[in-house]
């Protein structure tokens, strides 16, 4: 039998591998919790998701973590029944339009997939997901590996205290629809956006930091969103660090004729996610958001809009040809 030692780990697309280090290098539940959240949200784009714990011998989940559902619909999920039920008894994944949605409650209607979370036979919970980015139009390759990962690798994020059910709240109304002619766009994690085309950009933030550039006499502009502020010792720079990411992009708006004077910034992001330890989460939001009023200080960019912090994620949506910005808050529990 071959030992763990010795047993050849799979080969991930560069941003699967990215995922994996970064979940199996978090100690704690809570950070656990954090990694998952970013990932499902921001690599995958998932809108509204939920992870719950299976209760030995109950027939029931309780819930641990979820981003955009209401109060009753995760109360309505609770119930070992549906086909959140019968991953959790089976332990065979559900993707929509993939395998056969029989038994569906009410509650799992838009339900993209679900996943059992184990470790060995046991399983411990399941992962949910529902509404999709608009600009998704379904699990990609790279997502499939995503979810695999957090199968086989996220049993730790039930080690810690489950959080509260989402509070009760009036439903928010989306956000308008790009106008006809406008190109709509998805920037993930690690990427620059910046172009002389009309677009509308969005993306979505955890403790990760969005800045928007514009140029109010040439009417264009662009947005990064980086993950940390610099990049570890010994390790290649890369516009996934917010010290190469923020003069990256102003270097591309220059080729493309703007000038530093006439460029004014926004900056976004930066929260402590539901679960995350306060002052994990807190410290890595506020140095993200910090390292971002420094260079722009030292760029001599004025900074003109500004939403840090908070205990939820946002979606963000950005207008290069006036400089918009749409915020939505992605609440959970």
């Amino acid at each position: 039998m071959t030992s763990t030692a010795t047993q050849k780990l799979p080969a991930f697309r560069p941003r699967a591998a990215a995922a994996l280090q970064r979940l199996t290098a978090s100690p704690q539940p809570s950070q656990v919790l954090e990694v998952m959240g970013e990932i499902v949200s921001q690599l995958i784009g998932c809108e509204e998701y939920v992870l719950l714990a299976l209760n030995p011998g109950t027939m029931a989940f309780s819930h641990v973590v979820s981003m955009g559902l209401t109060r009753e619909h995760v109360q309505g999920l609770l119930r070992l029944q549906g086909i959140l039920g019968q991953v959790a008894r089976g332990g065979v994944p559900h993707f929509s339009g993939r395998t056969s949605a029989a038994g569906a409650s009410v509650h799992e209607a838009g339900l993209t997939a679900c996943i059992p979370i184990r470790q060995g036979e046991r399983i411990y919970g399941v992962l949910a997901l529902f509404r999709l980015l608009p600009q998704k139009w379904g699990l990609e390759a790279e997502d499939l590996e995503l979810l695999t990962l957090f199968a086989e690798n996220g049993v730790r994020a039930f080690a810690g205290e489950p959080a509260a059910l989402p509070p009760e709240r009036a439903p928010v109304p989306a956000p308008a629809l790009a106008p006809a002619g406008l190109r709509s766009l998805y920037l993930h994690p690690g990427e620059i956006f910046a172009s002389n085309t009309p677009s509308e950009v969005t993306t979505v933030l955890g403790s990760c930091v969005a800045v928007s550039l514009w140029d109010s006499h040439l009417r264009r502009g662009g947005l990064s969103h980086f993950l940390l502020p610099r990049a570890p010792p010994l390790q290649a720079p890369s516009i996934r660090y917010g010290d190469l990411a923020i003069p990256t992009l102003v270097n591309q708006l220059s080729r493309l004729g703007s000038k530093r004077q006439h460029l004014q910034a926004g900056l976004f992001g930066g929260a402590v996610l539901a679960g995350a330890a306060p002052e994990t989460g807190a410290s890595l939001g506020q140095r993200n958001a910090q390292l971002a009023r420094v260079l722009l200080k030292e760029l001599n960019i004025p900074l003109v809009a500004e939403d840090v912090g908070g205990a939820f994620g946002r979606k963000l949506r950005f207008r290069s040809d006036d400089g918009t910005v749409l915020l939505k808050t992605l609440r959970g529990g």
